[in-house]
């Protein structure tokens, strides 16, 4: 059975509108204990583990249990980035994001070849909420300074994906979005579309141009048109 921890009595639940459902990966139940700890008792969060590795986590997946799955990387098994891996492959529509203890640049840049979403900030208070609800949406959650040197560390550790390979690394949902740019449709219509906010089309709009390697929408949409549509639309 899945271990359970709500951050907060249960009282508080009733009174939490759509949580997020954070699950933790992790080998001890420090992280889960310094989350619950540190988010306001009344937030939005809600904390579940730990759980021990990917087949739980997947299992969770599966279950439809999780929101988010946030996986501590620097594991005494050296494990962390498989497990980051196998997760995004088996269930694309849920995010990962990584925690470290040390949280140096080839730990970060692992994390990002590893299909995670970004880092988790050293801080254990209320301003992870924001970190939280950033990361569901589909935002690189790393501080902005640090791109272009962690940009640079990824091209330097692998080959130059092609076209093709870059719009095959594409989530569904990124897909779809960029299809629709290549239609013609504006942010707003997107957003009405596939219901979604505008400021989360945004964000997949920005997702979608670091992963293609490109600075704009033209570009982007060039690049469909040179190397063929992306797969069907998703429901």
């Amino acid at each position: 059975m899945l271990p359970f921890s709500w951050n907060g009595s249960a009282a508080d639940a009733s009174q939490v509108i759509n949580p997020i459902r954070v699950l933790v990966v992790d080998e001890s139940p420090g992280l889960t204990q310094d989350l619950m700890l540190g988010l306001p008792r009344r937030g939005p969060i809600s904390v579940l583990g730990p759980v021990a590795d990917a087949s739980e986590a997947l299992q969770a997946i599966r279950d439809g249990l999780a929101d988010l799955i946030l996986v501590v990387i620097d594991r005494a098994d050296g494990r962390g980035a498989e497990f980051v891996s196998a997760i995004r492959d088996a269930g694309e529509q849920v995010r990962v994001l990584a925690s470290s203890a040390t949280a140096g640049p080839e730990t970060v840049t692992l994390a990002l070849a590893a299909g995670a979403c970004g880092m988790l900030p050293p801080q254990r208070d209320r301003t992870l909420v924001e970190v939280f609800r950033r990361a569901v949406a589909g935002e690189l959650v790393l501080p902005a300074a640090d791109l272009p040197r962690l940009v640079d560390r990824l091209r330097s550790a692998r080959p130059e994906p092609s076209g093709a390979q870059r719009l095959a690394m594409l989530t569904n949902r990124e897909q779809e979005i960029l299809r629709a740019l290549s239609e013609g449709q504006a942010t707003a219509d997107i957003a009405r579309e596939l219901g979604i906010s505008p400021l989360t089309v945004q964000s997949h709009v920005k997702n979608v141009m670091a992963k293609l390697g490109v600075h704009t929408k033209v570009e982007a949409v060039r690049m469909i048109w040179q190397y063929g549509r992306t797969g069907s639309r998703t429901a």
